[in-house]
């Protein structure tokens, strides 16, 4: 039986506000009434949740615990709240959608406010993930639709092109190199700086300089595109990012792209979704994203 949750709220605001008396007044509550609110807890769990000190109510050991549980439960009462105001509202269908950074940054967000013009009663939910944990998303049914570079043989999930996502080199302005193209093979000596070892770029650089039977001289790692471009052009080194997703600190932030003639420098973004029959809503999109970027390309 799952403890009452305006108990776990008037638990919660002890804890933040250290008095169980503010808390009841916060609660709209009589002290009393929030006292045996807070025993009846006690009792439902079989343990003491707070102690009283001079300094006021804190938790004990049982009710920190009790604390995490009750923040992520009232959180996802929030959401669950949220949702159905929504079709209380007259929506008529959801759909979670998780994408890459790339894909934010191109033209995912221009295609979404189309498809929301278009379907005004459909919701969406959208959050910007690395590749493989948007996989993962999708495979454990947490989101509907995924965009994502990595790609992978799988019985349990499905996946449609969608737009070209060319790797390049990028250099400072006064870098030497003034091929307008090299190989990677070429540049593998020099300092890079690149995003953590979760993204899927850093492991295509990595199984690149392996081929090659040489180091990658990964001098600098962080979160961002604009993160590494800024480190760049500040001579920390050189990186290798989608040219489609940067272009817009080319010239701000004085860089120089160079085309890369190796094969893995081709990627291409691909919607993911789980295999067999899905939602009309989420196959409407997938339907959309895959039809107005083919039109891009």
């Amino acid at each position: 039986m799952l403890p009452d949750l305006t108990s776990l709220a008037l638990f919660l605001r002890a804890v933040k506000l250290h008095s169980l008396s503010r808390a009841a007044e916060e609660s709209h509550l009589s002290v009393s009434a929030a006292s045996r609110r807070l025993s009846l807890l006690e009792h439902h769990f079989r343990v003491t949740l707070l102690d009283r000190t001079p300094g006021g109510v804190v938790p004990t050991a049982a009710g920190e615990a009790l604390v995490q549980y009750a923040i992520s439960l009232s959180k996802t009462v929030d959401a669950m709240h949220a949702d159905l105001s929504d079709y209380a509202n007259g929506a008529i269908g959801r759909v979670r959608l998780h994408a890459n950074t790339s894909a934010m940054a191109q033209a995912l967000p221009a295609q979404l406010a189309q498809w929301s013009q278009l379907h005004p009663q459909i919701k969406l939910d959208i959050r910007e993930l690395r590749s493989r944990a948007i996989i993962q998303a999708v495979r454990e049914g947490l989101c509907d639709v995924g965009v994502v570079t990595a790609w992978e043989a799988a019985d349990d999930l499905r996946f449609e092109s969608y737009c070209a996502d060319r790797l390049c080199l990028i250099v400072p302005q006064a870098h030497p190199l003034r091929s307008r193209s090299v190989r990677f093979a070429d540049v593998i000596d020099q300092d890079f700086v690149g995003l953590d070892n979760s993204s899927a770029i850093s492991q295509t650089l990595a199984d690149a300089a392996q081929a090659l039977g040489a180091p990658l001289r990964l001098r600098v790692q962080v979160q961002s595109f604009e993160a590494v471009c800024r480190l760049i052009g500040a001579g920390q080194g050189i990186g290798v990012l989608p040219a489609g997703a940067v272009q817009a600190f080319r010239h701000d932030m004085a860089l120089r792209f160079i085309d890369l003639d190796d094969e893995w420098a081709d990627r291409r973004m691909y919607v993911c979704v789980r295999a067999g029959p899905i939602p009309s809503a989420s196959a409407r999109l997938v339907d959309h994203l895959v039809r107005t970027a083919s039109t891009a390309d």
